[in-house]
Order: structure tokens, then C-alpha cells, then sequence
């Protein structure tokens, strides 16, 4: 088996299953272009803008302000690298993690509930179960109240 595309149209996939627990952040009036192996999306939206949601992040932001610009800026490994996590698919290739267009790479224990960013925490899940997962992950975590510091009593001194 051989390493998938790096990045797939998102024409290939049932958008509305993927996408149904990233209501809360995506505009309804952006377009999904493409679906990452990391699980990452690239949208484009009616003023010819392109986002990226990431999986890992939990954020939804503008990376280019038109096609031509995205198109210029993904010929760049390094850009790849930074926006998408791009170099952990050759990574996981070297550790026999091939996944196919239906599943993609993603964390055993989430990076921000304490896992590492290691191959050995890295895995091939079902695109639908991880795209499901890390939408709760993120919505969950930006609904948690902020805690305010503990206060310690007027009458301790130090």
C-alpha cells in the first residue's frame, strides 16, 4: 500500500456526516474544498478566502485571501508543515501508518488532554469517528468556564 494524497477533495466524502459536529464553528456559507490525512479542512468562502479547520487546533481561520494566493503558498513544504502538520504523514508512512481516503492520522490522547506529540501516540482512525471526536474535543473545551485563581484567606499572611 502507498501513502494517500496528502490532500483529497472534500467531493469524495459525505460533507454533512463529517462536518455535523463542527456546526458551531464553520460558516454555513463556506464551501469544504479539500480533507487533509491529518483531518484537517481547507474551505473557501463567497469572497474568495480560504480557511483552515483544524482538527488539532480546534480553530477555523483565514489562510490565504484568494485561490491564487493558497495556490502559491502550498507548493511550500514548509507552509504545508506549519498550517497542516503536514510531515507526520512520511513519519507514519515509516511506521507502517498508511491510512486511506475514508480514515486519516490522528492523536491516541489529544495533545491538549496531556498526549504527545509523538509517533507512538499518533494512530490511522475512521475519518468520520476522528472528525466526530475532535469537534466534540473542541467545543467541549471552549465551553469549560474559565476558573478563577484561588484567593487565599485575608487572614493568612504568606
Amino acid at each position: 500500500m502507498t501513502e494517500r494524497a496528502f490532500m483529497v477533495p472534500a467531493e469524495r466524502y459525505d460533507l454533512s456526516a463529517l462536518l455535523s459536529e463542527w456546526t458551531w464553528l464553520v460558516p454555513e456559507r463556506d464551501t469544504p474544498l479539500f480533507l487533509t490525512a491529518m483531518a484537517d479542512w481547507v474551505f473557501g468562502s463567497p469572497d474568495g478566502a480560504i480557511w483552515r479547520l483544524s482538527s488539532l487546533e480546534g480553530d477555523y481561520v483565514q489562510i490565504a485571501t484568494n485561490a491564487e494566493q493558497y495556490n502559491a503558498m502550498k507548493r511550500s513544504a514548509e507552509w504545508l508543515n506549519e498550517e497542516f502538520c503536514a510531515d507526520w504523514q512520511p513519519i507514519a508512512a515509516g511506521n507502517s501508518m498508511l491510512p486511506d481516503e475514508a480514515e486519516c492520522l490522528g492523536w491516541r490522547v489529544h495533545p491538549y488532554l496531556g498526549g504527545e506529540m509523538k509517533v507512538g501516540n499518533l494512530q490511522v482512525f475512521s475519518m468520520l469517528v476522528y472528525q466526530s471526536l475532535m469537534g466534540q474535543l473542541h467545543r467541549q473545551v471552549r465551553a469549560r468556564p474559565t476558573i478563577a485563581p484561588v484567593k487565599k484567606p485575608s487572614w493568612k499572611f504568606w
